[in-house]
């Protein structure tokens, strides 16, 4: 089923499900169920190669509106697939505003965080701004991962 036939079905039963840290939100003229259905055609069509009709959904999806953590991060990675490394750090350092990755204290970075910190490191060294790119290198090998912590 194309993204243009789907139905506008407006029973909030049928669009909400259970989730651990927030619940869905409609954004825009899309119910939930239509935003996922677009996020996840933009992830299967990046897989596949397909990156300049996945970057088309995602940013058609931010021009209606969707300003989400998920919608930015894709528009962010589809950016970096495209070697377009201004583009890229411009959706990391929205995404940074939505959703920020510093805490203070001890912490283990998820996988999502992890990807944001090596997007951004490569943008910052393909720019040839190192000094950035230490920085975020850094900043990610203090917080490390899991195995990195127990190990040491």
């Amino acid at each position: 089923m194309s993204p243009t036939n789907l139905p506008s079905v407006k029973d909030t039963s049928r669009t909400t499900r259970a989730t651990t840290v927030q619940p869905p939100r409609a954004t825009g003229p899309l119910s939930v169920k239509q935003r996922d259905f677009l996020l996840l055609n933009i992830y299967v069509l990046a897989q596949n190669g397909f990156t300049e009709r996945a970057s088309t959904l995602a940013q058609a999806l931010h021009v209606l509106g969707d300003n989400s953590a998920e919608v930015t991060l894709a528009r962010a990675v589809l950016g970096f697939f495209a070697q377009d490394w201004g583009a890229a750090l411009a959706c990391l350092d929205e995404l940074d505003r939505i959703d920020p990755i510093e805490r203070f204290g001890t912490y283990t970075m998820t996988d999502a965080q992890r990807l944001r910190r090596y997007l951004k490191a490569r943008c910052f060294y393909q720019l040839d701004d190192l000094p950035r790119a230490r920085d975020v290198v850094e900043s990610y090998l203090r917080h490390g991962t899991e195995t990195a912590d127990q190990a040491g």
